[in-house]
């Protein structure tokens, strides 16, 4: 064999060298790719499986959330509540405290006032300096001012009908004729009214009808006949 014919011998070996290598690294490039593939595959169920999982705690933690979110806005609602109405009763109780006060401190104002006026009247029937007499009716208007002020009024009493809501019976006026019973006839006391509500009610005497026993007329009356 010659020289040219050794050398085409070794190309063609060599060519065939290089097919079989390009063979079995296509085959295993072929046989990566599909391991590859595989693994790929497998790692996306387990992604999908652990995603369902989160998404189920997820929704289990997001519920669980909402019942401690509804549960603490309830009771914070029924705090705010009872709170309100603590409030209320604390201001109702303070402000009745405070007309408590209020009524009693003019109580006893109206009473200074009645007693200063029976002492002017005194006065009046004696001989005192008119300037006096004068100087203690301007004190006198300047008290009668000041319960004005505070929304103290006289309660009507002298002729009208008897009410209990404002005025008690301490005595009665009997009558025989016509007149209308529960009619007031005297005011021993006058009664006042703090903002429409009564400070005091009025001590008065009412009419009375004097009911005449029939039988003992008759014997009144038979008793003459006879003698």
């Amino acid at each position: 064999m010659d020289k040219n014919s050794k050398k085409d011998q070794t190309t063609n070996d060599q060519h065939d060298d290089y097919l079989l290598l390009d063979n079995n690294s296509n085959s295993n490039s072929n046989s990566n790719n599909n391991e590859n593939e595989n693994d790929y595959e497998s790692n996306t169920e387990l992604t999908t499986e652990e995603l369902s999982a989160e998404l189920k705690t997820t929704r289990d933690d997001l519920e669980h959330y909402r019942n401690l979110y509804d549960d603490t806005f309830n009771k914070l609602k029924y705090s705010l509540a009872d709170f309100d109405n603590y409030r209320k009763n604390i201001e109702k109780q303070n402000t009745l405290r405070i007309l408590s006060v209020k009524a009693e401190m003019l109580s006893t104002i109206i009473n200074l006032r009645e007693d200063f006026v029976r002492a002017l009247d005194t006065l009046k029937h004696h001989k005192v300096d008119s300037s006096i007499l004068e100087g203690l009716t301007n004190i006198l208007k300047n008290i009668d001012i000041y319960l004005e002020k505070e929304d103290v009024k006289e309660i009507r009493a002298l002729n009208s009908a008897f009410d209990p809501n404002f005025h008690e019976i301490i005595g009665f006026s009997y009558f025989e004729n016509d007149m209308e019973e529960n009619i007031i006839t005297k005011e021993i006391r006058k009664g006042y009214l703090l903002n429409e509500r009564v400070l005091r009610p009025s001590l008065v005497e009412v009419t009375k009808k004097i009911i005449k026993n029939i039988d003992s007329d008759n014997k009144e009356n038979t008793k003459g006949d006879d003698d």
